[in-house]
């Protein structure tokens, strides 16, 4: 059950991040005029000259038309599907390391049968669980049993 809600829980985070990332670029606005576009491509080429598409505007300034401004925005807007990918690569892979472990947790380092592993710690402890394969101790704890 615990396997299951677990899985639950790791889809339900991956589709969440990657909803942002899903959102087309086209299908953001821009309410810009062609003045306020001008100088704020201007302002943002000035600062950092690396940008994409700054060659191209100085050049071309004066041929510029909408669909180049939209795609100058699309090319420059800040991007997390980056990290989106990365988190979603983070939870995936926390998730199934989590069912590799958890797949684990019924072996023990002993001889034998599980049954027969079973049966001599538990006519060894009182406190045992074969579900979780562990006693109570003396201190307190609980212990796995290496019988």
């Amino acid at each position: 059950m615990r396997n299951i809600a677990t899985a639950a829980i790791t889809l339900a985070v991956a589709g969440a991040m990657a909803i942002p990332v899903a959102t087309p670029a086209a299908a953001q606005s821009f309410s810009f005029q062609y003045g306020q576009q001008d100088r704020f491509v201007s302002d943002r080429c000035e600062r950092n000259s690396r940008l994409r598409g700054c060659d191209d505007w100085r050049n071309n300034r004066s041929r510029w038309g909408k669909s180049d401004y939209q795609r100058w925005y699309r090319w420059n807007q800040p991007s997390f599907g980056n990290v989106g990918a990365g988190l979603f690569g983070f939870f995936v892979g926390a998730a199934v390391a989590n069912g590799i472990n958890n797949s684990n947790n019924n072996n023990w380092n002993g001889n034998g049968s599980w049954s027969s592993h079973v049966a001599r710690c538990e006519a060894r402890y009182r406190s045992y669980s074969a579900e979780t394969d562990t006693f109570l101790g003396y201190d307190g704890n609980y212990h796995r049993c290496n019988l």
